[in-house]
């Protein structure tokens, strides 16, 4: 039986980045993020993407952040911005709304600003770095819930976003079950291992321990 949306978010959250990336590995799944990192530590972040992608505009008719109001509750806002580093699509104004609204966080394949006043709030936010300037009359949306890239990695709506300390990895949904399955077995192994460190074994056997696991 498939699991219910949040448990298996909550499932997910009880691992890692690197157990995940592992996992991914072992199911052939192209799913790790280069060039994105938390910009506020301490904060893991789970849920389904709500991806948008931007573009480049002299001008807009819109607010460049108006369809934040179409994201539902415990969603991943998932931003492709090509990787641009000197014009910022995110800032602690739009924070604290994804706070209010109970977003589960922010990945960006680009730049936030504002990284203070978002550290405040303890929001998620993973992004290329930080800078100051601001995306409003230099970007516009071009499309929303459409399929993203994110680093190297294509990012669907509802695809499952994770990010830790150490980085952020994306799930196929229609594959998260099995991801999460072969995530268990490598935590199992590795509880092996350590198993085997504290009890002194030399290392040859803490592989053999794992292999075991």
């Amino acid at each position: 039986m498939a699991s219910k949306p949040g448990d298996l978010v909550a499932a997910y959250l009880e691992l890692s980045s690197a157990i995940i990336s592992d996992a991914l590995d072992a199911a052939g799944i192209p799913g790790t993020i280069e060039g994105v990192s938390s910009q506020v530590p301490g904060k893991k972040m789970c849920g389904p993407a709500f991806t948008a992608r931007y573009t480049l505009a002299t001008a807009t008719n819109t607010r460049f952040a108006d369809f934040l109001d179409a994201i539902p509750t415990d969603a991943v806002v998932a931003i492709d911005n090509s990787g641009r580093t000197a014009v910022s699509v995110w800032g602690d104004t739009l924070s604290l709304f994804a706070v209010r609204h109970r977003f589960a966080g922010t990945i960006i394949d680009g730049v936030c600003r504002d990284i203070d006043g978002t550290r405040a709030l303890g929001y998620p936010m993973f992004s290329c770095g930080t800078f100051m300037r601001t995306g409003k009359g230099r970007i516009a949306v071009e499309s929303t819930q459409e399929p993203i890239v994110l680093g190297t990695v294509v990012v669907r709506p509802g695809d499952l976003i994770f990010g830790d300390d150490t980085g952020a990895v994306a799930i196929p949904k229609e594959r998260a079950e099995e991801v999460l399955a072969l995530a268990h077995r490598i935590v199992a192994r590795d509880r092996a291992c350590v198993q085997a460190i504290e009890s002194g074994a030399p290392i040859d056997q803490v592989w053999a321990a794992g292999a075991k696991a």
